[in-house]
């Protein structure tokens, strides 16, 4: 059985033909250490035998998602084809496992390549960069508003027959499930991650699976938790449990009615439907808020609007949330609403080169609201390394060009990415 897309080690496979390694490496170079992505890629030829072990057992197998490199050396390689079947294997079985073809020559698409989309990619600069990083999100939102967003604590792969009927009813009530993207890896700081997703939301929908080996509630201590920041930041929640689970006697409290809900075969009827509608109504009367559901770009005004705008668009592609800039902020107020969307961003990205003015102001508000705040700089000719006394004690992430700079965006944006749950009809 393969492992489940979360759990896998490598963002991306990569296909190629061989002869076009000179063009493929520095790419390849470019998103693991500028975008920050584990990639495998084989660098080396090999034998056929060797390949197909490679292909099946280290390659597609470990990653969540495969990049084509297509040119007329990748068309007439053989095992680039039987690495694309694998490909289409894999997202037959799960929707979230991207396909991406970037063209590096002019060259003809093999007709038995089907995608909607082929990358032009022989230019690597910039904006083919750009469409390269927005291609990376599975399944992108069709709006990145989240004025029907409810936060979604539960199992999201292999779900239990109940879970899943469960999660068909939902679609209906109108809301855009979010969650913390599920191969996030555990930061130190995810407790503040998910808190902004939550505080961005109406309320909470928990799903308590059963878990026997995980003791004393027999059920996952992720979903536990995440339901615990709602109570704690007083979003309303909805709370449902399968046979077997210990629900804590607080969190059950605290839920919509009182208690947790069993969730069986027996409750998927018009009571569970009918306990919905009177949660959404609840939910109408909950203050909306959009503190956290979105992120801040501050950098001076006098850049290329060009490059500014892809920024923010892979920004805002990477986290599924808007990306606010004080330039979009004007009138007689502009200056009181660009702190007050500083300190209510769930996290601000600042260009500080050349010290620019609007940019040190910007850091300078989020620092002082406790707003996670994240340094980038070019790196000044004389690699002097310093920036202002007031961000010193800052870690800044570096960037030489226009390609480092939109790399190290991705990466720092990666990092509060928020997951759009579709629920899949199951049968």
């Amino acid at each position: 059985m393969s492992t489940p897309l979360q759990k896998r080690a490598n963002d991306l496979f990569v296909s190629y033909g061989h002869a076009d390694r000179t063009i493929v490496s520095p790419v390849v170079d470019w998103l693991r250490k500028s975008a920050g992505l584990r990639l495998w890629y084989d660098a080396t030829s090999g034998s056929a035998a060797q390949r197909t072990t490679d292909l099946l057992s280290r390659g597609i197998e470990s990653a969540r998602g495969a990049l084509f490199f297509i040119s007329p050396n990748w068309g007439a390689s053989t095992w680039c084809r039987d690495e694309h079947e694998v490909a289409l294997t894999e997202r037959r079985a799960n929707d979230e496992f991207i396909v991406i073809a970037a063209r590096i020559e002019n060259a003809e698409i093999p007709t038995w390549f089907q995608t909607s989309q082929v990358l032009d990619f022989q230019n690597f600069d910039m904006l083919s960069a750009a469409n390269l990083l927005r291609s990376l999100t599975p399944n992108p939102p069709l709006r990145l508003d989240n004025d029907q967003d409810v936060y979604y604590a539960g199992p999201w792969s292999n779900p239990s027959t109940y879970v899943n009927k469960f999660l068909r009813i939902l679609p209906e009530m109108g809301w855009r499930l979010v969650g913390d993207s599920p191969d996030n890896p555990k930061f130190l700081d995810s407790v503040q991650r998910i808190t902004a997703i939550v505080q961005s939301s109406r309320g909470l929908v928990g799903i308590l699976p059963f878990r026997p080996e995980n003791e004393p509630y027999h059920t996952s201590p992720w979903v536990l938790d995440e339901v615990q920041i709602a109570q704690g930041v007083d979003r309303p929640y909805i709370l449902m449990a399968e046979q077997g689970v210990v629900v804590p006697p607080e969190l059950a409290a605290h839920a919509f009615g009182g208690r947790a809900l069993p969730l069986t075969a027996d409750g998927l009827d018009g009571q569970i439907h009918s306990t919905l509608q009177a949660f959404d109504e609840i939910l109408s009367h909950v203050p909306h808020s959009d503190a956290g559901a979105y992120s801040f770009f501050a950098a001076s005004l006098l850049r290329d609007a060009t490059e500014s705008d892809a920024l923010v668009s892979v920004v805002e592609r990477a986290t599924n949330m808007t990306c606010v800039q004080g330039k979009d902020l004007t009138g007689q107020h502009a200056q009181e609403a660009i702190v007050e969307r500083i300190r209510g961003a769930a996290f601000v990205i600042a260009d500080v080169t050349d010290d620019s003015r609007n940019a040190l102001i910007e850091s300078g508000v989020a620092r002082g609201a406790g707003v996670p705040l994240h340094l980038i700089c070019r790196l000044p000719e004389n690699g002097n390394r310093k920036t202002r006394f007031m961000l010193q004690d800052m870690e800044v992430n570096w960037y030489s060009n226009s390609l480092d700079r939109i790399g190290a965006m991705y990466r720092i944006a990666r990092r509060y990415r928020r997951r759009i749950l579709m629920p899949r009809i199951g049968p």
